[in-house]
């Protein structure tokens, strides 16, 4: 009889939701607000997004040195202290005065959500089987689309009149992160792994194994490519919207996130039963390009309509790619948190750069078009990058395996 998995595994589920989920609601309340930011602190669109890119600019240090500790002292301390790191970077953000403090303070997050990220899928691969896995890791991640949803919908429209403006809403939300991170600290714990109690292997050696594992260089290239896109977007469409002359813009863009969670669970979910990774990735990639390109015209239901869909890409896309490097017999999950830290390093750090030229570009044309076909034009090449990488769902292992 096969052991059934403990129930202590949805307790660890529900933690990692409540977590991504606050400090999520923390990231993403900031760009309905920025054109009520922009009376007090004047800003032009491409400093729009050096701010939100300055969450994953920090990926480029803190990334891999967040996943490589967490492979040594396990996720519950060091996923804990990001979680307090992001409360503090967002509550400093209440005294900000002018853009260059606000970027700061954003990097002060984006270093406490550079270990996060890759202690997720870790966590998850520790005390769920594979074929929950993907399952789990979409319900995790759907987290993400329900606080972006949540704060693209209600900062502007809601919070700033109920709280009294935007620095009274940076105290709330680095309140509700601040909990969920001591709740964290206070009932997780890590389920050994029989033969993995003494890691044999330092952190120089750890890093050296993941480098050399090509299968993670292309997971890295795909997600650099889907951050510029994606980036790009929650930074600049609301503000694009509104000078389009389309009302509610925060809302409209919280459609595209609000879709993501049933995606994040359905995606995964028919990832696990299709038994294959690689051609989720492929067509999400290319439905989210062409989804990017409309964005530049579209308005009324086609947006409404391209919006979904973009959402249905990006939940599936991000479940199913963070499952993979557990999955990865050359990585597997004593190496997820190093390999998945290398990978932000790479793909973060494209989205610091994605929203900056993509503004740039909106900047000195005058125009949309420029900004979107750039973002689609990435999200292509995201597509090419699957080919060649390796299937790691229990079919695909099963062909290889019989030599098909």
């Amino acid at each position: 009889m096969t052991e059934q998995p403990p129930r202590f595994r949805w307790l660890v589920l529900a933690l990692l939701f409540l977590n991504i989920f606050c400090a999520t609601l923390a990231m993403q309340c900031i760009p309905p607000l920025f054109k009520e930011i922009e009376q007090q602190i004047p800003m032009t669109k491409a400093q729009m997004g050096m701010i939100m890119g300055a969450l994953t600019l920090a990926s480029l240090v803190f990334a891999p040195i967040g996943g490589a500790l967490s492979d040594r002292i396990g996720s519950r301390w060091a996923f804990g202290m990001a979680i307090l790191i992001i409360a503090g970077g967002s509550v400093l953000r209440a005294a900000a005065g002018s853009v260059t403090a606000l970027i700061g303070f954003m990097f002060v997050m984006g270093a406490g959500i550079a270990v996060v990220g890759p202690n997720m899928p870790k966590a998850l691969g520790m005390w769920f089987p594979q074929n929950e896995l993907a399952m789990a890791n979409g319900i995790a991640m759907s987290s993400m689309g329900i606080g972006g949803a949540i704060a693209m919908g209600i900062s502007a429209t809601v919070l700033s009149p109920a709280l009294g403006g935007w620095r009274n809403i940076m105290l709330v939300v680095s309140a509700f992160v601040l909990v969920s991170g001591v709740l964290w600290m206070v009932f997780f714990r890590e389920k050994q792994v029989p033969g993995a109690e003494k890691p044999r292997q330092n952190i120089a050696a750890n890093f050296k194994n993941v480098l050399n594992v090509k299968d993670m260089w292309l997971l890295a290239s795909f997600y650099a490519l889907n951050m510029i896109g994606l980036m790009s977007i929650i930074a600049l469409l609301p503000t694009s919207l509104e000078e389009r002359g389309i009302s509610n813009a925060g809302v409209y863009v919280s459609l595209l996130l609000a879709t993501t969670v049933v995606f994040n669970i359905l995606g995964g979910f028919l990832s696990d039963k299709a038994g294959k990774r690689k051609p989720f990735l492929l067509f999400c990639a290319v439905l989210l390009g062409l989804c990017l390109i409309s964005f530049a015209t579209l308005a009324g239901a086609p947006l409404v309509t391209a919006l979904i869909l973009a959402g249905a890409a990006v939940g599936t896309i991000a479940t199913v790619l963070m499952v993979i490097p557990v999955e990865l017999e050359s990585i597997g999950q004593q190496l997820a948190a190093t390999a998945v830290g290398l990978i932000f390093m790479i793909g973060n750090t494209a989205g610091f750069i994605g929203p900056i030229v993509s503004g740039k570009l909106m900047d000195l044309t005058g125009s949309q078009w420029g900004g979107f076909l750039f973002m689609a034009a990435a999200l292509f090449c995201a597509a090419v990058c699957i080919i060649p990488l390796t299937e790691t769902g229990r079919k695909g292992k099963r062909a290889a395996g019989h030599g098909l």
